[in-house]
């Protein structure tokens, strides 16, 4: 006699396989605050909006708008409203971890998505100082030197960032040039696939790559710019941000490119 039960329905993916899921969308490898204080609450913010209709790019401009809301608060200077303003930036740094996230999740990509980002991450960054500049020089009004180090800060930002466009754009390239080097040697391989030597190479760098990535401030990307924000503001110390990232910035627009030229040479050998 024939069952008359229906078929199982299959079980909806439990909250720990989703957050997994999302988790292995965010970009790594990453700077450690990022990947253990931000990358935790984006994730999170995630799953939850995940079966919403709210999309990537919307959360990129509610990130720059509430960012612009701290930075009104930045403007006036007092420690309380800086205060607030700085839970205001650092929750839109986490919208903004999220946003690619998000994307990765649904495959939702566009050319004009990853311009909006790189547009609002900018502003945003523009924003930040100024705003902290005039607000501490509202309180201040004969110390004009914060508005050099902010000029300085900014700069440097700014040249963090090109360094950054360039070396992925050189980056990619040199993927497509490795993986066509990888086809043409292919015959002259061992029998199981890589070499051994070339195996171990790839598992050493490999493990830097961790090793470094738990390094503070190794690069002075975007989440160790606001980590820093996030100190040095609860400590009030308005100044000392802007002569903290003034120097760790220009420090690192020469030794990101020597880094970088040291890893070509030895990639040209």
């Amino acid at each position: 006699m024939p069952s008359t039960r229906s078929s199982p329905r299959s079980k909806p993916p439990s909250r720990a396989s989703e957050l997994a899921r999302i988790d292995a969308c965010a970009k790594r490898p990453i700077d450690i605050w990022t990947n253990y204080l931000y990358y935790p609450l984006s994730i999170r913010l995630v799953y939850l909006i995940r079966n919403t209709r709210i999309t990537p790019n919307a959360l990129t401009v509610g990130s720059l708008a509430l960012a612009l809301l701290g930075c009104g608060l930045f403007a006036l200077g007092r420690r309380p409203d800086v205060l607030w303003g700085l839970l205001l930036v650092q929750v839109s740094y986490v919208m903004d971890c999220a946003d690619g996230q998000l994307a990765r999740y649904r495959q939702q990509f566009s050319p004009f998505g990853g311009w909006l980002d790189q547009v609002a991450d900018r502003i945003k960054e523009f924003a930040i100082y100024f705003s902290l500049a005039y607000g501490y020089t509202r309180l201040h009004p004969g110390d004009t030197r914060v508005w050099m180090l902010a000029t300085v800060a900014l700069f440097a930002l700014y040249l963090l960032e090109y360094y950054g466009q360039i070396q992925s754009r050189f980056g990619q390239e040199r993927s497509g040039q490795r993986a066509a080097a990888r086809e043409e040697t292919a015959p002259e391989r061992a029998p199981g696939g890589v070499q051994p030597r070339a195996a171990a190479e790839e598992d050493a760098f490999a493990r830097m790559q961790r090793w470094r990535s738990l390094v503070p401030f190794r690069g002075f990307i975007i989440g160790e710019q606001y980590f820093a924000l996030l100190v040095f503001l609860l400590c009030g110390a308005v100044y000392l941000l802007f002569a903290f990232v003034a120097a760790l910035g220009l420090l690192m627009c020469i030794y990101r490119p020597l880094v970088q030229f040291v890893k070509y040479r030895r990639a040209a050998r």
